[in-house]
């Protein structure tokens, strides 16, 4: 019988229903190592408010701002909306509709020249405080007219662990950050990446081999460490 089973550390919270079945051998830990905060200042909330009344091209790359956003919301507006990742994509339909979206990339670098492609001349980007520059910078340097409006904030929580993990996942360069302040990692952890930015940071912190998800989506990244698990386990 196993000592102990192959523990995944997970640097940030997922919906339970997001969880496979796991086996026997593996256990997932749940551990954030940040924490969003939605803008409540009246300013934040009127500004919404009155874009709400108007049409606009909007862009969203996080799940946390939609939801800043529609808290802020007495009805659907009629805008049309582009997106980065599964989750955002699932959450955007889940409030305005399927129809609202009108195209969606797994990159901010992919939606970018969607962007491009499609004449955009001007947007709304709604973004947290630690947005990456790929997307503004691109959209800019085009000539699009972009505003930008912050809806969440993002804080560090670090956390020393007190067990080290088998392997662990990373969704956000912020909470690589966070993780490597008060953490380090033997040569042997596999550590997962979900998106380009995030492996990128993550290669600042360690030379370990990072596994990079082809999808923005936590279950996909969650996935692949199970696969990994199940090929390589605890003996």
């Amino acid at each position: 019988m196993r000592d102990r089973r192959f523990t995944i550390l997970s640097t940030a919270s997922m919906p339970l229903e997001k969880i496979p079945p796991l086996p026997e051998s593996v256990e997932i830990r749940m551990v954030p190592f940040i924490e969003i905060l939605a803008r409540q200042d009246e300013e934040t909330k009127s500004r919404i408010t009155e874009l709400a009344k108007e049409k606009h091209t909007v862009i969203f790359t996080s799940v946390q701002a939609v939801r800043a956003v529609t808290a802020c919301l007495q009805h659907k507006p009629d805008w049309k909306m582009y997106c980065v990742g599964t989750e955002t994509r699932s959450s955007i339909g889940n409030w305005f509709g399927p129809n609202a979206i009108q195209h969606s990339a797994e990159n901010a670098q992919a939606l970018s020249e969607i962007i491009i492609g499609d004449h955009i001349k001007e947007a709304i980007f709604f973004c947290g405080d630690q947005r990456m520059d790929i997307l503004p910078e691109k959209l800019k340097n085009r000539g699009i007219r972009l505003t930008e409006l912050i809806v969440y904030e993002t804080r560090l929580t670090p956390i020393r662990l007190e067990k080290p993990p088998d392997a662990v996942l990373f969704f956000s360069p912020t909470a690589v950050r966070s993780f490597f302040s008060m953490n380090s990692i033997s040569p042997a952890t596999p550590v997962f990446a979900m998106g380009k930015t995030t492996a990128a940071t993550l290669k600042q912190y360690t030379g370990n081999p990072v596994i990079i998800s082809s999808e923005a989506d936590k279950a996909f990244v969650l996935n692949l460490a199970l696969e990994y698990a199940g090929s390589h386990p605890i003996i």
